[in-house]
């Protein structure tokens, strides 16, 4: 299992992945998104090969909180191909991303979880995450999707 920094040439393969969690999109797509990020080096995407396939990816992001002196990470997306689940992509993906927050100085890794996935919830507890109830979303304008 290789752990590697995506490139262009993945983003057809994480766009299935994506798929399978129930983000359809295309690599078109993600080319865009991916071109207005603005310079920096506070966003990593992470991609987990079997071979010559990319079967997981992994985005993470680092902030900057005004009000607290530490750096935060946040895991926007980790997704594992159907076919290579339990078998140790997700954990290693997980320890690239933190690698990255480490490495960015950041004092911890959050990241959230729809309530329907449980297998995906056990995952993140036997990796050593704790789960923290309260979180609120306003949705500001209709989704692009």
């Amino acid at each position: 299992m290789l752990i590697r920094p995506a490139t262009a040439v993945d983003l057809e393969r994480i766009a299935v992945l994506f798929g399978q969690l129930g983000y359809p999109n295309d690599a078109a797509q993600l080319a865009t998104r991916l071109a207005a990020v603005p310079a920096g080096d506070t966003m990593q995407i992470l991609v987990a090969h079997d071979g010559n396939t990319v079967v997981g990816v992994a985005v993470v992001h680092v902030m900057a909180p005004l009000h607290m002196p530490d750096h935060w990470a946040l895991l926007s997306a980790l997704v594992v191909d159907d076919a290579h689940r339990s078998g140790g992509t997700g954990a290693a993906l997980l320890q690239g991303a933190e690698a990255f927050a480490t490495g960015h100085g950041c004092t911890q890794l959050e990241l959230s979880s729809n309530v329907a996935r449980t297998r995906a919830h056990q995952f993140y507890e036997r990796q050593g995450y704790r789960e923290k109830r309260v979180r609120f979303v306003k949705l500001l304008m209709p989704s692009a999707a």
